[in-house]
């Protein structure tokens, strides 16, 4: 391999690893930004039936609930539970 294909390769690998830093602190700031609402509004989490809830609210019916099989799937399913909008068939 000549001198100028190794700089190309050495280039590449080096863009690559930026690439990859990039998207990890993406989904890191992501990450902290979702997990900031939960360590802000301190939402209850505990068993209802076979499933962990992680529920801000009075109730499952009024308040925002999410679930999983493990109290972080629920911490999870929580966030997207709160980001969802409101649509004419869950109001009724």
């Amino acid at each position: 391999m000549t001198h100028e294909e190794l700089l190309q390769v050495e280039s590449s690998a080096r863009q690559h690893n930026e690439v990859m830093l990039n998207q990890s602190r993406l989904a890191y700031t992501i990450e902290q930004e979702e997990l900031g609402r939960f360590n802000l509004l301190r939402p209850k989490i505990f068993i209802d039936g076979d499933q962990w809830c992680c529920l801000y609210g009075d109730d499952i019916q009024t308040g925002i609930a999410g679930f999983g099989s493990t109290p972080d799937k629920a911490i999870w399913d929580w966030n997207l539970q709160w980001n969802k909008e409101i649509t004419k068939e869950s109001k009724q």
